[in-house]
């Protein structure tokens, strides 16, 4: 089975998804995916070079953080940057669930429904979190208000994410009770799994 996790920025998306990996999932993240095409993939730090120019680029292939300087503040080329590291992005997740021998393949895609990813999952979880809790993780991180508008500015509205998700995960809570909503996630999996392998049976 297949899971797609996605959310808001700062809503606790990272945080569900390594709950359930405890749990016994395979978990993997857009962007750790991406952290590792800066740094590895030659198509894409060739484009982005050739894009944004050569300042960019660190000791070991691009450098982030310059790279920030030059999208964040500019959505034309922030939208550039995403149009060169969606596809490969893509690719390389498909990639990873190929490879996978697990039985539960869990990624956390922050830009899932904008990406049109949402079909390409056995499930999609959207994990929310109440306005004023979600700034204050996001400055907690060091992000002001500024930035994180132009964060939303990418992203579908925090209940739009919801309706299109198949579960809805409530952050309003301590950790306690965002690991029980994991736990009974886990637990209706392993369920749909059971009764797919021991349906037809007859006592």
């Amino acid at each position: 089975m297949t899971i797609a996790v996605t959310g808001p920025f700062a809503s606790g998306k990272s945080t569900f998804v390594r709950m359930l990996g405890d749990l016994g999932a395979e978990t993997h993240s857009a962007d750790e995916i991406v952290h590792s095409l800066l740094r590895q993939n030659e198509e894409a730090i060739s484009d982005i070079s050739e894009r944004f120019g050569a300042e960019v680029l660190g000791d070991e292939g691009v450098d982030r953080k310059a790279l920030g300087r030059v999208v964040f503040a500019d959505p034309a080329k922030l939208a550039e940057l995403e149009k060169i590291l969606h596809p490969l992005v893509h690719d390389e997740t498909d990639r990873l669930v190929s490879y996978s021998c697990s039985e539960v393949f869990v990624v956390e895609i922050p830009l899932l429904f904008e990406a049109g990813r949402g079909e390409d999952f056995d499930r999609t979880v959207a994990v929310v979190v109440p306005e004023d809790r979600r700034k204050e993780w996001a400055a907690e991180r060091g992000v002001d208000e500024a930035a994180l508008r132009a964060i939303e500015g990418r992203q579908l509205p925090s209940e739009e994410k919801a309706r299109r998700a198949n579960v809805v995960v409530q952050n309003d809570g301590g950790p306690d009770r965002l690991k029980e909503q994991a736990e009974e996630l886990w637990a209706e999996i392993l369920g749909e799994k059971s009764s797919e392998g021991g349906g037809g049976q007859e006592a």
